[in-house]
């Protein structure tokens, strides 16, 4: 009896202090200076076409200081950059990536509808090769499911080395995948993307660093508590500028946008 209750309370232990006792990473070090950071939301995709090699390259030259990039993972275990599962979306193909081979998918055009040349759907260390240093990156890693975590593993290993784990956060809807990232490595900095606030409860599971919030969620009390609980807060997705203006007195941490040429110079 003695050893059950001993046990027990241990046990109770163990999941009060994983859901209360514990602190986001400080993420000072990540943000430079004393203005939001802003992230070209899926590049500059309002510019070019989304998630690809020409998008990024133009919202580092548009001097955008970091990158929110979408990560689908293909059946044979190909990380490529997309918002959407399934290519007829954004492409000229159909199907949906997570149940095709890389084989399959990489003649699909996401330049359909716009006056460019073809472009494919690249490659997250394609992608990776031609970002420069100076460049911070948000990976968010899609879910179809719950339980579909099997991109976590292979972009971990991506950021692993001293070229990107410093600059990089890791976002995701999903709990489970924020869960999964800090078990691998816990180094490796995490953000929960959420617009609706019956899963907030959620962030005492996964422990994440940041929280990035819908911006028609962001209140004044919102703020507070994330600066009080240790978070940093990447609102997304804004695109004018007053809401813009809003959040930088609000004193937010990223700005998550379509809108590069909002950049302040």
């Amino acid at each position: 009896m003695i050893l059950f209750l001993l046990v027990f309370f241990l046990f109770i232990g163990i999941v009060l202090n994983h859901l209360y006792l514990w602190k986001p990473r400080d993420m000072s070090l990540f943000y430079n200076g004393n203005r939001p950071l802003w992230f070209a939301h899926r590049g500059a995709s309002s510019t070019a076409p989304e998630n690809t090699i020409s998008a990024f390259t133009q919202a580092v030259k548009n001097g955008m200081p970091a990158l929110e990039i979408d990560v689908v993972r293909t059946s044979d275990g190909v990380l490529l950059c997309s918002h959407n599962f399934d290519l007829e979306w954004k492409t000229d193909s159909n199907g949906y990536i997570d149940e095709m081979s890389y084989n399959e998918i990489k003649d699909a055009n996401t330049a359909l509808n716009w006056n460019s040349k073809k472009e494919g759907l690249p490659r997250l260390e394609n992608v990776l090769k031609i970002v420069p240093k100076h460049v911070r990156l948000n990976i968010e890693i899609k879910s179809r499911s719950f339980d579909d975590i099997s991109a976590v593993r292979d972009v971990v290993e991506l950021i692993k080395g001293e070229d990107f784990i410093n600059r990089t956060i890791i976002s995701s809807f999903n709990p489970l995948v924020i869960w999964y990232v800090k078990w691998i490595n816990p180094h490796v900095r995490t953000g929960f993307l959420y617009n609706n606030l019956d899963y907030f409860f959620m962030i005492n599971v996964a422990h994440p660093d940041c929280l990035h919030i819908t911006a028609e969620l962001v209140s004044e009390n919102l703020v507070k508590f994330a600066k009080q609980r240790g978070f940093a807060l990447n609102i997304w997705t804004v695109n004018t500028k007053p809401a813009i203006d809003w959040l930088i007195d609000l004193k937010v941490d990223g700005i998550i946008t379509d809108r590069t040429e909002l950049l302040p110079t």
